[in-house]
């Protein structure tokens, strides 16, 4: 079963993958033995027992406001941070944006006290489909005030592709597929457990970031920049363009800000590209365009005229077909 947690101490400092508990009622003293014997036993309680420690310190050692408030300003100053914070994508006639997982790790870092990560709980197969199915669970658990949330969510061994659906096998494959799946989930339960107004001030201020961050670096130079990294998950320069509805040389610093924050969603596994950009035809596929039938008929140049240059013979009408034959 694969797990990832990380523990935010009160220290800010960078969070570590520490060892998850088990899954059930664990007993404690001279409880009733958990099955595999006295070694399960044993295990189990050194995990509780760690557990109850970590709430200890946190209780003891509680975050200071103002602590938390300079560090997190002093890492939404930063503009690596500041180009990852947020997220946008198109849905509808509407776009939908918000916090990324990269600010809200931050966030956990500087608040402090808190544990955020997930679990793969169990696996079965799908009855109908016969896909090996993972159960997962995010979570955030915020030991100073006792504050839990969590999300429990399944995954079907399947990686979409346009060409068709890839079952995975491998647990590489299948963790990193879980890994993406639990992202969005960690966020959330992160910014439930977060204060509300620590969350908008960060978000206000890596705009103020943005804004001021030129860095002496020309604005074509950024927008280069930003289409070269579109261009490593499929995105071509063509589709940039079709989003904005104008060239790229002629982008503006709001525009490369929310083509930064699609980036970021597109990254995350918030949205699908072919859900943002319009995909190219299908007549393009293998890198040529077919050339279509020329017509000797003088009646016949208007019909031609109307079909695009690029559209194969196939893609024409069935009557045009039969005309130009």
């Amino acid at each position: 079963m694969s797990n990832y947690i990380q523990r935010y101490d009160n220290d800010g400092g960078a969070p570590m993958q520490v060892a998850p508990m088990a899954g059930g009622m664990l007993p404690m003293g001279g409880g009733v033995a958990t099955p595999g014997g006295a070694l399960a036993t044993i295990q189990g309680n050194a995990e509780v027992m760690s557990e109850l420690a970590s709430i200890y310190i946190a209780k003891s050692f509680p975050r200071n406001l103002m602590d938390v408030t300079a560090k997190m300003r002093a890492a939404c100053s930063r503009k690596a941070l500041a180009e990852a914070a947020t997220y946008s994508y198109p849905r509808g006639k509407e776009t939908v944006t918000g916090p990324s997982i990269r600010l809200a790790e931050a966030l956990a870092s500087a608040y402090g006290n808190i544990e955020a990560g997930w679990r793969e709980l169990s696996r079965s197969k799908d009855r109908v489909s016969g896909v090996s199915v993972s159960e997962c669970e995010a979570f955030c658990f915020d030991k100073e005030t006792n504050i839990r949330r969590k999300i429990q969510f399944s995954v079907p061994h399947v990686r979409e592709r346009r060409d068709g659906n890839v079952t995975l096998t491998g647990e590489r494959d299948i963790y990193e597929l879980c890994a993406n799946m639990a992202s969005r989930r960690i966020r959330a339960c992160i910014l439930q457990v977060l204060p509300g107004f620590l969350v908008d001030e960060a978000l206000e201020l890596c705009d103020e970031t943005l804004r001021k961050a030129d860095g002496g670096k020309p604005l074509a130079d950024r927008v280069r920049d930003m289409a070269a990294k579109f261009s490593e998950i499929g995105v071509t320069r063509e589709m940039l363009e079709a989003h904005l509805e104008h060239g790229l040389e002629s982008c503006v610093q709001a525009e490369l800000v929310r083509l930064g924050r699609t980036f970021n969603a597109l990254r995350d596994g918030q949205v699908r590209v072919n859900e943002v950009f319009t995909m190219p035809e299908p007549a393009k596929k293998g890198g040529m365009a077919a050339t279509p039938h020329k017509t000797t008929k003088k009646e016949d140049a208007p019909k031609e005229a109307k079909a695009p240059m690029n559209e194969p013979e196939l893609m024409w009408p069935d009557d045009t077909k039969s005309e130009l034959a």
